[in-house]
This record gives C-alpha cells, sequence and structure tokens, in this order.
C-alpha cells in the first residue's frame, strides 16, 4: 500500500467516543437529507454507478452543477430557507469562499429555488386570469398558452436572493458576470485568510455564511452517496469490499464512510485517497469522523492523477483532477471488487485535450 495509514481498532473505539455527542445530530441530518434530496422537487437524481476497466464508478460527475457539491449545497440551502422562513425572512443573503464547483453548486440550487418560488406566487393569480379568460379558443390551448406565459416569465438567471463568492482566482469554467445578484470578490491571500475574511464580511452584513467543513447539513447531504451505494448492493446484488475518495477537506468521504459503517454497518472498507504533498484540515467535524470510521489514507501522483484522467476520458467518462485522485488510488491498489465516487467533471476539455496528447 506504501504510504497508506492502517486504522487500527483500539484508536478507532476511542475516536468514535470522542464524536459520541455528534452522533444523534448527524443521524437526523441525515434523515433530513435523505427526505430532502429524494422529494420531487430535489434536483438530485440517483447517479449511475458504471463499470470502468474493472472498477466500478459512481459518476456524481453527472449532476446539474457538475460536482458532488450539489448535493451538500441543496440540502444546506433548503434547511437554510425553512429556517429564514419560519422567520418570515424569504431572501437569501449568502457568502461562500470557493474558486468554482462549490459556488457554481450554489448557483444551481438558488435558480432553481427561485423557480419555485415564482410559481407558488403566479399559481394563482395564472388560475385565476385563465378562469376570468373568455377569448372563445379551445379550453387545452388556452391552458397551454397561460403555461407558456408563466414560463416566459421565470428567468433562468434569477436567484432566490444574492451571492458573495470570496477566491483568490475563479476557475475559468465558472463565469457569473450575467447574474446580476453574484458578486466575485478576489483576494490575494491565501485560501484560509480569504476564508475568515469572507466570514468577517458575513458577519458585519449580517449575511450567511456558507460553511462547507463544519454544517452538518453539508454533512446529510453527502451522506446519500453512502446510502445509494448500499442500496445499489442489495439492489444488484453485487458485493463491494472496498469504496475509494478523495480526501481533501474531509467531508465527503466522512459522510460516506459514517452512512456506511454506522448506519448501515456494512463490511466494506473505506478508503482516503490523498495527493502526495498535501494535506487536510484536524480542527473540524470531519476530520474526527474519518479518524473513527476510514480504514485506510493512501497517496498518489500527479502522474497517476493524470493518467486516470486519460483512461477515464477514453471511456467517454471526463473527470477533474481531484475526481480522478480516487480513481488513481484504486488503479494503484489494485484492488477487487472496487467502487470509486468519482465527485465532479468541471474540467476544460482543451485541458483534457492536451493531457491526453501528453500521455499518447
Amino acid at each position: 500500500m506504501g504510504c497508506a495509514q492502517s486504522r487500527q481498532n483500539e484508536k478507532s473505539n476511542m475516536i468514535s467516543c470522542e464524536i459520541k455527542y455528534l452522533l444523534p445530530e448527524l443521524v437526523q441530518a441525515i434523515k433530513l437529507g435523505q427526505q430532502c434530496l429524494y422529494s420531487e422537487e430535489s434536483p438530485i437524481k440517483l447517479t449511475p454507478i458504471k463499470e470502468i476497466g474493472g472498477i466500478f464508478c459512481k459518476l456524481e460527475s453527472l449532476l446539474p452543477s457538475g460536482s458532488v457539491k450539489m448535493r451538500a449545497m441543496y440540502h444546506m440551502l433548503y434547511r437554510l430557507q425553512q429556517k429564514k422562513r419560519h422567520k418570515g425572512i424569504e431572501q437569501l443573503n449568502l457568502v461562500i469562499c470557493s474558486s468554482g464547483n462549490a459556488a457554481m453548486a450554489c448557483i444551481e440550487c438558488l435558480k432553481l429555488m427561485k423557480q419555485e418560488k415564482k410559481q407558488e406566487l403566479q399559481v394563482d393569480q395564472t388560475v385565476s386570469e385563465f378562469l376570468q379568460d373568455d377569448t372563445p379558443t379551445d379550453p387545452g390551448q388556452s391552458a397551454l398558452i397561460k403555461d407558456q406565459q408563466l414560463s416566459s416569465k421565470i428567468k433562468p438567471y434569477e436567484l432566490l436572493g444574492q451571492l458573495f463568492i470570496f477566491c483568490k482566482h475563479l476557475n475559468e469554467l465558472h463565469q457569473f458576470s450575467d447574474l446580476p445578484n453574484v458578486k466575485v470578490i478576489n483576494s490575494q491571500l491565501n485560501k484560509s485568510d480569504i476564508e475568515i475574511e469572507a466570514f468577517k464580511y458575513a458577519e458585519d452584513n449580517g449575511y450567511d455564511y456558507l460553511d462547507l467543513q463544519n454544517d452538518v447539513d453539508v454533512f446529510g447531504g453527502y451522506a446519500t452517496i453512502g446510502f445509494e451505494i448500499d442500496q445499489w448492493q442489495v439492489l444488484t446484488k453485487t458485493k463491494i469490499d472496498y469504496v475509494f475518495v478523495t480526501l481533501k477537506s474531509g467531508a465527503l468521504i466522512a459522510a460516506i464512510a459514517f452512512y456506511l459503517k454506522y448506519i448501515a454497518k456494512n463490511q466494506l472498507k473505506v478508503i482516503g485517497v490523498m495527493l502526495y504533498g498535501s494535506s487536510r484540515r484536524e480542527q473540524t467535524i470531519c476530520s474526527q469522523i474519518i479518524e473513527g470510521f476510514i480504514d485506510e489514507i493512501m497517496f498518489v501522483t500527479t502522474y497517476e492523477v493524470e493518467k486516470a484522467q486519460c483512461e477515464l476520458a477514453k471511456a467517454e467518462e471526463i473527470a477533474e483532477f481531484n475526481s480522478a485522485i480516487a480513481y488513481a488510488g484504486c488503479k494503484k491498489t489494485q484492488y477487487k471488487n472496487s467502487l470509486v465516487v468519482l465527485s465532479g467533471s468541471n474540467v476544460p476539455v482543451s485541458d483534457l485535450s492536451k493531457l491526453i496528447s501528453k500521455y499518447e
């Protein structure tokens, strides 16, 4: 395994005791996440699992925003909206620290919520107008016209509230110049200082700061991946022994591992894959769960990740660099009965073409 860090049973039990006080809240977040993400209004659909080179891949990259962050963001905003409505507040004023994927996921969710809100407000008026319409036309045709009129009033770029994005540089795939309610605030600070700056900005203006590391609703959204993997095994009668997930901030893998190990009582092993030279945060809720429920942590090189991107591309699956880290780890171990969570596909086609040419 190379630089893999095996988890000892004694350590796992000890860490589990440290997070014992969090368990009821985490379990509740997962239940709420399932109710939210599997509702008819949710943009989240069951992402497919495809076999590539003998490895099962869960394609989170097919979600509307092109990344797994859509799960976390929709559940977080849905819950936040509920709390705001309880106080009589409809508009969301949000601050986020992101260079692309999280911000894009947030925007996609806000668009959807805006459409839902406008439909709620306009449906009564539309029905009333329809009933009073004495134009001698076919009723079915009239209903169709009214439906088209309603749709035309919902502009796709309108958001429910406003969003402030703090970042050092924005991924070239994500340009928000045509979104009047989105403001990008560039900073020359390092990432941790930008986060502090963003949090202070939200606090000073009375806005809500979206913390993707320590919010239980984020955890509840990501945990639904574990639910889907567990259900897929049962329905397809497929045995999975290893699940590989890219380990960066830790929120994604912590939620998946927690569901599979604690909720589903699954005996499979969850392996976190990191890039050589990278580090992860220790002072988060997720870091405690990682210590308790992840079986191994392994490392891969940039070369191995880029080769993994090329292999996936040849199989007609686009994976951004961070997403391919997990696949590279799985290829390195050569473990059988493995599943990889492909978390995102937001990579410029030109960059991917250059990469494929490089390794041909």
